[in-house]
């Protein structure tokens, strides 16, 4: 006669007999472990090993060139940005400077250069720039009496980004009788 009991929380009433699982794992017990054995055993074969180290051959080095070509193209940017920010800077001195000081190469040399230096350091280290300045009269185009009072300014920056030689350029038409004479009385 067999006996069921029942115990309070379990939603199945229990038997003698031991449960179908630990028949399961006593019966299998010997061939599962024999390939848990083995798999745990043998690691990774030849193939998969090649596979994977021609996998990281491929990727680290794309990786690297990818972070070096990131580096150089801020480099250049940066650069190119501190060259604008140089014209700028002359460009707003042509504006508010008078028609006769525009002509004078005392006051605004042809050539001249400014250097940068991304750690704020004044040793004259970094980026040299070259800032060339130059004025024409007018355009053929207007009339002669008109000509006469106006000048195209124009002003270069030239400097070295590793090999390569880069130059950013601004130009602007600056009359006789323009902001200028309001500005500076001239």
């Amino acid at each position: 006669m067999k006996i069921k009991t029942y115990t309070p929380g379990l939603t199945q009433p229990r038997s003698d007999k031991p449960p179908l699982s630990s028949v399961w794992r006593s019966a299998f017990s010997l061939g599962s472990s024999a390939r848990v054995r083995r798999a745990s055993a043998s690691g990774f074969t030849l193939v998969e090993t090649l596979v994977a180290t021609l996998i990281a051959g491929i990727m680290l080095p794309t990786l690297f060139t990818g972070l070096a070509s990131a580096f150089s193209t801020v480099q250049a940017t940066r650069e190119n940005l501190r060259a604008t920010q140089i014209i700028v800077q002359r460009m707003e001195a042509v504006r508010l400077a008078s028609y006769k000081t525009l002509q004078d190469p005392g006051v605004y040399p042809t050539n001249s250069t400014e250097y940068y230096c991304p750690s704020g350091q004044t040793s004259g280290k970094g980026t040299a720039y070259t800032i060339q300045y130059n004025w024409a009269s007018g355009p053929s185009s207007l009339p002669p009496s008109y000509r006469t009072n106006m000048l195209l300014v124009t002003v270069t920056a030239s400097w070295n980004s590793g090999n390569v030689q880069r130059t950013r350029s601004m130009q602007s038409y600056v009359a006789r009788y323009g902001i200028q004479h309001y500005v500076s009385g001239n």
